[in-house]
């Protein structure tokens, strides 16, 4: 019988939290009492985590890619071999709380105009919350982002690539999370403005609770520089790709040469290398650009005049 929800973990060289969350994982999917399958996607992890899956958990399914590919890459390849109509993506670094895995689907079940719920992360010791509503603001040309502490379930406009559950079958259809943000950030809220454009919505729901254990990968694979660099690259180049109402293109051009000037002065240099990098790939940009104008049925203005009143100022 095929299962209602796939599970997908991204893993690489995570063997620090596997039995952490795989086993918190098992306990929440099978408490939502819906029938299911737990995927592992390891990306060339070169740690015990393969040892770890095989042995302790001979019950989740488990992909190896061959080399590294990154975020990505690995969760498009699981999520297009997943069996289930829903999908939840899980990072490996955290800890279900029993309920998550319930409350993550159930508004999916119950709402075909929902493509994604995203859920809520708090610090695994300090219990203070890293992750929760987050909206956008388009202010004098500057883009900026906000968030709120929603306590109920409610509308946002991101979901979080690592604590979520969504449609498959529009994911794969809007094209998975784009290499164009190649080796992470920004590809999910990347997905979720395409969502919004499309006439979708996402959810946020507070009680799909999780903790948060780990330290980064990304800043231990690549260093906390070079993640800055990338962060602020796919920063641009998201507006590049998304924004398509001329007002809102025309105020976001006029405002980049102060932002540059104000590096340069400051001799911000990760600001300056970001904007080089994406300026190389505008090729890139226009290409996706054009792929999905065939999904945009809301401008850029109804979006953000949409949660006006929404979150405080990151």
């Amino acid at each position: 019988m095929k299962p209602e929800f796939s599970v997908i973990i991204p893993n690489w060289n995570g063997a620090a939290f596997l039995r952490r969350c795989l086993s918190a994982t098992t306990i929440s999917a099978s408490a939502s009492g819906l029938t299911h399958e737990i995927i592992v996607i390891d990306d060339a992890s070169s740690d015990e985590s393969v040892a770890i899956i095989s042995n302790d958990f001979p019950n989740i399914r488990l992909i190896r890619n061959e080399k590294n590919v990154g975020f990505g890459a690995s969760i498009n390849k699981a999520v297009s071999l997943a069996t289930a109509p829903l999908v939840v993506l899980l990072n490996n670094d955290l800890s279900p709380r029993e309920q998550m895995l319930h409350e993550l689907v159930w508004p999916l079940e119950n709402d075909p105009g929902v493509f994604a719920v995203s859920g809520k992360t708090v610090d695994w010791y300090s219990g203070e919350p890293n992750h929760v509503n987050m909206f956008a603001k388009f202010i004098d040309g500057n883009f900026r982002l906000a968030y709120e502490n929603s306590a109920t379930l409610t509308e946002t406009m991101f979901f979080q690539g690592g604590s979520c559950a969504l449609r498959r079958e529009q994911f794969l259809a809007f094209g998975g999370f784009s290499s164009i943000y190649h080796p992470g950030y920004w590809e999910d809220y990347d997905i979720s403005y395409l969502a919004l454009k499309s006439g979708w919505r996402i959810l946020y729901n507070p009680k799909a609770l999780a903790a948060h254990v780990g330290q980064g990968s990304m800043k231990r694979a690549y260093g906390a520089e070079r993640i800055r660099v990338v962060k602020l690259r796919n920063r641009l180049l998201f507006q590049w790709v998304n924004f398509s109402d001329p007002p809102v293109v025309s105020a976001s051009c006029r405002y980049l040469p102060c932002t540059l000037a104000h590096a340069t002065a400051q001799a911000n240099n990760a600001e300056i290398l970001a904007f080089r990098e994406a300026l190389k790939k505008l090729p890139e940009v226009e290409k996706l650009r054009q792929a999905r104008k065939r999904w945009w049925r809301f401008g850029d203005q109804e979006l953000f005049a949409r949660f006006a009143n929404r979150g405080n100022l990151c």
